[in-house]
């Protein structure tokens, strides 16, 4: 990623970041509208998923300038989501989620810059998913 798009995504996520509960929610129930099989791998309370979602996506922003450490996040989160048995489809599902809410989220701001940094970022990251975890489907 260019600088420019890694301080795109920072500024962004820090404008977000107070409202993450409801973006989360907001995401989930996107993601579960476009991936409905997806959530028998969820709990029924989602308050601790929501958390989780928003740290990850907190650590990945936070290592954009550390290749190794950002690989290292997304081989760990990888591999978690492959026990489960999470597919390629429902990661683009993911992707699709993210993508609409944070456009939602941010209105008019979400100019096409911002909207393609974020999405050379989740591409990335799906791309280093699927190699991770050897993820098909």
């Amino acid at each position: 990623m260019r600088p420019e798009q890694v301080e795109l995504i920072t500024r962004s996520f820090d404008e977000m970041w107070r409202l993450r509960r409801n973006l989360a929610a907001k995401f989930y129930a996107r993601f579960f509208a476009n991936a409905p099989e997806a959530q028998r791998l969820f709990p029924d309370d989602m308050e601790r998923q929501y958390l989780k979602l928003m740290n990850t996506i907190a650590a990945i922003v936070g290592a954009l300038n550390n290749r190794a450490l950002f690989q290292s996040i997304v081989g760990h989160t990888a591999r978690q989501h492959a026990q489960f048995g999470v597919t390629a489809s429902q990661l683009a599902a993911f992707g699709e989620a993210l993508i609409s809410g944070l456009e939602e989220q941010f209105g008019a701001a979400f100019t096409s810059e911002l909207r393609g940094a974020w999405t050379e970022l989740y591409e990335d990251v799906r791309t280093e998913m699927v190699k991770a975890a050897g993820t098909t489907g």
